[in-house]
């Protein structure tokens, strides 16, 4: 082992949301060595804190086993990393995780029915540290593929959740300053265990498309959309005039929104 391989292992123990932030940068092959080279117990840290897009790239070369990733690392660094694999592949990692402690612990996560919020969640794009500087975090968000859905959501230092990153004011500043936390929402987070039915009749989605999901111990599961609520409950909002006009004015907005963002992160087509 190099010295330069110590130094990179100690800045990824002890800073490891800057030093995930540099690997989701940089090309797939030098994010996989870099990956290798972890300790064992650390390597779920790491890319449970990557883009979605990259921890999808880094599992479709079939060189990496997130078993092995979920076996051997802390337990609530496998529960985190666990929120980010893609769900049509957890019931089978989990299942090849040898030790059935861990095993039976990382199913009680996965066994939400399906007229419960947890049944729809799904991955998140990017979530950022609070306390990372506001300017970093610009750069992450205009490398992030503008037609990923849900909300950037701002975590704490031990992966708590704090709010929902405000992109748009955030790319609109020419120079931001501060940390991340300066452009955190507080939006409503929802529970895994909550049931449909009762989503679907909050107010808070005449102004969200998207709902932050954690755990009791208010770590980020992911995020639901207003659409796979309704979708599952059939909900008919058309009933009443008023809310349908409001929603149908969130759906403008967002897409308004949308299209800004994608303008700002210099992916318009001209």
């Amino acid at each position: 082992m190099t010295d330069m391989d110590r130094l990179s292992q100690d800045y990824a123990v002890r800073h490891p949301d800057a030093f995930a932030r540099l690997l989701g940068r940089g090309p797939l092959d030098e994010c996989e060595l870099v990956i290798d080279s972890l300790p064992a117990a650390h390597k779920a840290s790491i890319v449970a804190r990557l883009p979605a897009i990259r921890i999808r790239q880094l599992i479709d070369t079939g060189r990496h086993t997130p078993a092995r990733w979920l076996a051997d690392a802390p337990l609530d660094d496998a529960v985190s990393l666990l929120s980010r694999l893609p769900r049509e592949r957890l019931l089978r990692d989990v299942n090849s995780v040898d030790n059935r402690e861990r095993q039976r612990r990382l199913l009680r996560q996965l066994q939400y029915p399906a007229h419960s919020v947890g049944a729809l969640v799904v991955d998140i794009p990017l979530r950022v540290n609070a306390e990372t500087p506001a300017a970093d975090v610009v750069e992450e968000l205009r490398g992030l593929d503008t037609e990923s859905t849900g909300p950037v959501v701002v975590v704490d230092n031990k992966g708590h959740y704090v709010g929902v990153l405000d992109r748009l004011r955030l790319l609109l500043r020419s120079h931001p300053t501060g940390s991340t936390a300066d452009y955190s929402i507080a939006v409503t987070a929802l529970r895994p265990e909550t049931q449909v039915d009762d989503v679907a009749r909050i107010d808070d989605w005449h102004t969200r498309n998207w709902l932050p999901v954690i755990d009791q111990r208010d770590r980020v599961l992911g995020a639901v959309s207003r659409e796979s609520v309704f979708r599952q409950t059939k909900e008919q909002r058309a009933g009443s005039g008023g809310d349908l006009f409001v929603d149908l004015l969130a759906d403008l907005v967002y897409l308004a929104e949308s299209l800004l963002l994608r303008m700002l992160s210099g992916r318009e087509k001209t």
